[in-house]
């Protein structure tokens, strides 16, 4: 939800703001003010990996009133909270229902952050909602006044003990964006969509675009794009290494069941989808240098899909976290080492494939599961590997992508629906 300064409210008629000001709380007593979702993407396989929490105003005439006419009141008459909680509340609830782990990304003031009830308020909406706190992001603009970055950090803290996570937005636009990465443990940074909008005309935004997701590299922090409109710009941004985005070219804001229809009830990623995710990854790969691992490593991070990539003599250079959990495996016991190596469990299943894609053929397991068993869950995976050429056409290794159907196995053999029954699936 985004929250805009004080200052903008003259630039509305006098008599419309007093309209509006004594309409509001009324209007969040009636459950006028709800929530709208614009879709964050992962930029290489364009998969959605949650919303960001966007408020409107559906007045009573039928009307739907834009944040920046009244989010600025709120916040002057100190209504925001109410709102915040409103809002998140309403989504929480919402989001409950989707399949898979879409992440909320939800804006708070300045104010907000600096009030040490908020985690006990948070953790109270998360428990009533039964929404994972951990699938939570707060977004803090860069422009936020922070007076007392001691109480704020505090606050901070405890929140990320529930797993809530930490986002700086809209960076780029203030002056105080670095002091902000400097002073508070954020886990991503989203950079404003000015420079993303400018950076394929002007030489000076490219310039910022790439310097930011150094910054992000250097800080550990996940990167993301606002304002992508156009492939021309998702392409640049691929190509130097951001792993997430949003803007009108993935969606616009929607209603809450309008966010649900796009993800569809069950929302399992098919055969097909799979098969694609693994030659987009390739084509990335195609378009980067092999030695920049660097900007590998960049290519797979946040992506809810599993995705590595693998040499002519099959041994890992890249592999991302998702994959690395299936595995049970720490991200750094991969690179370097051979597939019999780091996986010897799986080697008979997984290497035939792997030789099929470096001959050249796309290959796409079908018709064999994976039975994984990490000590905490059991994991049935599904696996799509694609042949990656350089520059001459010829294959220099083999990107592969790996989901998770566990539930989707286990639900289809218990209504009879799924051809591998639990004694396939007990198979190790």
């Amino acid at each position: 939800m985004a929250t805009f300064n004080r200052s903008r409210i003259p630039r509305m008629r006098s008599g419309m703001v007093k309209e509006l000001t004594r309409e509001l709380p009324q209007a969040l007593k009636r459950g006028e003010i709800i929530p709208y979702y614009q879709p964050l993407v992962d930029l290489q396989t364009e998969q959605i990996q949650g919303f960001e929490l966007l408020a409107r105003w559906r007045h009573q005439t039928g009307q739907l009133i834009p944040p920046n006419e009244f989010i600025p009141i709120a916040e002057q008459t100190g209504l925001i909270a109410e709102i915040t909680q409103s809002l998140l509340r309403q989504a929480c609830r919402a989001a409950g229902d989707w399949a898979g782990d879409f992440r909320l990304f939800v804006n708070i003031s300045s104010t907000q952050l600096g009030d040490p009830e908020l985690s006990s308020v948070i953790l109270q909406i998360t428990e009533e909602t039964r929404f994972p706190a951990n699938r939570l992001t707060l977004e803090i603009t860069e422009g936020a006044e922070i007076k007392d970055f001691d109480r704020v950090s505090g606050v901070v803290e405890s929140l990320k003990s529930l797993g809530v996570r930490f986002a700086l937005d809209d960076f780029g636009t203030a002056y105080s964006g670095l002091r902000h990465l400097q002073m508070l443990p954020f886990d991503a940074l989203k950079l404003d969509a000015a420079f993303v909008q400018n950076m394929t005309k002007h030489r000076e935004s490219r310039k910022i675009v790439a310097a930011v997701i150094g910054l992000c590299h250097s800080l550990g922090v996940d990167s993301v794009a606002e304002g992508i409109e156009n492939h021309s710009q998702l392409e640049m941004l691929r190509s130097l290494g951001y792993g997430s985005g949003q803007g009108w070219l993935f969606g616009r804001p929607a209603p809450t069941a309008d966010a649900t229809a796009v993800l569809g009830p069950a929302r399992q990623t098919t055969a097909t989808q799979l098969s694609e995710i693994a030659e987009q990854v390739a084509l990335r790969l195609e378009a980067l240098p092999i030695q920049s691992l660097w900007q590998v490593h960049a290519l797979y991070e946040g992506s809810s899909v599993g995705l590595a990539f693998v040499d002519p003599n099959l041994h890992y250079l890249a592999v991302n976290e998702r994959l690395a959990e299936m595995h049970g495996i720490p991200v750094t016991a991969f690179p370097g080492r051979s597939v019999r190596d780091a996986v010897p469990q799986l080697v008979g299943q997984i290497e035939p494939k792997f030789r099929r894609a470096l001959t050249g053929e796309p290959v796409f397991d079908s018709e064999s599961f994976w039975r994984l068993d990490d000590g905490k869950r059991k994991w049935v995976l599904q696996a799509s590997y694609h042949p990656v050429r350089d520059s001459m056409g010829q294959v220099v290794g083999v990107s592969v992508a790996v989901v998770d159907v566990t539930e989707a196995v286990v639900r289809r053999a218990a209504e009879g629906l799924h051809p591998y029954d639990e004694t396939v699936l007990r198979r190790a």
